[in-house]
Formats: C-alpha cells, sequence, structure tokens
C-alpha cells in the first residue's frame, strides 16, 4: 500500500488530496521505486489547475529520489538497493511507485536524496539552456532575464562558470545574491532596463536567456546585439509580444525547448552527471530545501501561487 497525493478534477490546490494505493509488482522495463523526497516544481501546479491537461484521476508530480527496491522484466543496469532519481515521469507524489526504468539516474554518494529531488529539474532544465539551446562560450556576454528565480539563477551562475559575463535581472531584494556570485545585477523593474544592459554590452550581448516573457522581452530585443540569439524558457509575466520580423532583420534568433523532450537517453546521463558534478562542488551556489510532508502538497502549491517559497521546495514520505 502507498500514500499518494490525487486531483480529481482541475482547480486550486484544495483539489489535492491524500488517498491510498496499491502498488504491484513492476512491469517490464520498470522498477519499483521507494520514494523519500519528492521535487515541487510549476509545472506540478500547471497540471493541477487545468493548465497542461492530463487525464484525470491523476497523481501530482514529475520528480523523484528513492531507492529501487524491485526490479521488473529485461532491466539492466539497476538493482535493488541503488539510489536513484528522475525529472519527468508523472505520478510522483506517492511514497511508492512503478516508473520506467529509462528515466532513471543513479545518484553519487555526494548527493543527498533531498538534492536530488530538489535540484534535478531545475538543474537539467539549467544544462539545456547553456549546452543545448546556446551552448555559452568563455568571452561571450550573455543577459539574464529572471536571474533571481530558480533555474534562471542556475543559468546565470553556469554561464558564468563557462568563462561568460553575466547580467542577471530580477527582484531588487534578491539582486545582493547575484552580486555575490559575480552577475551584475539589475531589478527587472527598472525603466532604464536595456539602457543599463547597453552600457554594460555596448554592442549588445550575444545571447538573453528570458524567463520573464511580457514584462521585460522588449528590453531583451533591444539589448542583444544584431545576429545574437534571445532563449526563451519561461514567461512568468504572461507571454511576451515578438516581433519577429523585426528581430529577423537583424539576425536575431528566438528559440525554446522542453526539457522533458530534449533531455533522455544517453543525453540524460551526460547532462545529469555534470549537474551533479558541479553541485557537489558548490559550483552553482546553495540549495535550501523547504521541507512538507506528502500530505501537505496542497500547502506546497499554495506557497508557489503566493511566492512564499522560501528554497527548493520537496514532499517528504519519511521512509
Amino acid at each position: 500500500m502507498s500514500k499518494v497525493v490525487r486531483f480529481h478534477q482541475a482547480g486550486p490546490p484544495s483539489v489535492l488530496v491524500l488517498e491510498d494505493e496499491d502498488v504491484g509488482l513492476p512491469g517490464n522495463g520498470q522498477v519499483r521505486l521507494r520514494q523519500d523526497a519528492i521535487g515541487v516544481n510549476f509545472v506540478d501546479t500547471a497540471f493541477r489547475d487545468g493548465s497542461f491537461r492530463t487525464a484525470l484521476p491523476a497523481v501530482g508530480g514529475v520528480q523523484s529520489s528513492g531507492i529501487v527496491d524491485a526490479i521488473g522484466p529485461g532491466v539492466t543496469g539497476f538493482a535493488v538497493g541503488d539510489r536513484v532519481a528522475y525529472f519527468f515521469a508523472p505520478g510522483a507524489y506517492a511514497e511508492i511507485r512503478n516508473v520506467d526504468a529509462d528515466v532513471l539516474v543513479h545518484l553519487p554518494d555526494a548527493i543527498s536524496n533531498d538534492i536530488a529531488a530538489a535540484v534535478l529539474t531545475k538543474g537539467l532544465t539549467a544544462w539545456m539552456a547553456v549546452r543545448k539551446l546556446y551552448p555559452v562560450k568563455a568571452g561571450e556576454m550573455v543577459l539574464v532575464q529572471g536571474a533571481t528565480g530558480g533555474v534562471g539563477n542556475l543559468v546565470a551562475r553556469w554561464a558564468h562558470l563557462l568563462g561568460a559575463t553575466v547580467i542577471g535581472t530580477g527582484s531588487a531584494a534578491k539582486l545582493v545574491d547575484l552580486d555575490a556570485a559575480q552577475i551584475r545585477a539589475i531589478a527587472s523593474d527598472d525603466p532604464d532596463l536595456a539602457d543599463k544592459v547597453r552600457a554594460i554590452a555596448p554592442d549588445g550581448v550575444d545571447v538573453v536567456f528570458e524567463f520573464v516573457g511580457r514584462a521585460t522581452f522588449a528590453a531583451s530585443a533591444v539589448a542583444v546585439r544584431d545576429g545574437g540569439a534571445i532563449v526563451t524558457i519561461g514567461a512568468a509575466s504572461g507571454a511576451p509580444a515578438i516581433d519577429k520580423e523585426a528581430l529577423a532583420a537583424r539576425g536575431v534568433t528566438v528559440s525554446g525547448g522542453s526539457t522533458a523532450q530534449m533531455i533522455s537517453g544517453n543525453l540524460l546521463q551526460i547532462a545529469s552527471a555534470e549537474l551533479f558534478e558541479h553541485v557537489a562542488a558548490g559550483n552553482l551556489g546553495s540549495f535550501p530545501i523547504k521541507a512538507y510532508p506528502l500530505g501537505e502538497a496542497a500547502r506546497a502549491h499554495g506557497d508557489i501561487a503566493s511566492r512564499d517559497r522560501g528554497g527548493y521546495q520537496i514532499l517528504t514520505t519519511g521512509r
């Protein structure tokens, strides 16, 4: 028997309810996982409130870590007792579950289950940004719009690690964290945002990683150099109005991508290994954890809505 957090209809956090579920043996290509820590991400709220459609009823969550306790037919590379994690397999809000083995990564000794559950999705998205969508090179000028957010901060730090000069925007209260990471910080609501970026990068930045959307995209278009790139990964303030013809006339490319679609198979193993190496070395900053019991998933979602995260959110099962 496993406790799971399920929603039977789309709606506010209160639709999340704790229920019991029988978990059988893993099927072909699956393992059974006793989960210790479950990541809470913004995408979870999008499934719950109906922004992303899913078959109902559904168990929430997409990311977790735990211990393999049974192996299904056809599975190689994993054994009972292995510590593992996954970043996108819907149905994560559970004590015990069966999950496809091909979405799992092994956890090194230096990475705790809590840290893995907290950082894997965000970290792989950051890897996708600076390694896949726009491979950042030493000496480049990079602007990260939304660098005080979870993924944006990782992108800014990773780009700096790769040798780029990084300008980061975000809420004024959190800019000190960017300064401490040697990222040139500007408040995202500064009316002179584009001019201040251009003062640092007179010829324009090589790439903008855009997490904010409508509120900052116009400044991003001004800040990027001719022939540069804008990579859109999020839109916290709403979808931006994009003058594609004007940007194309300047040779500016606009692109984006889905972590779940772009990172799988061997690439998942490569990306997660690099991520864990940097996390263990402290290269990407610290990861304060805000933990909730599994049964308080609704409270965790409510804290996302009120922007009262207080750290990387996880649900814990007590196992």
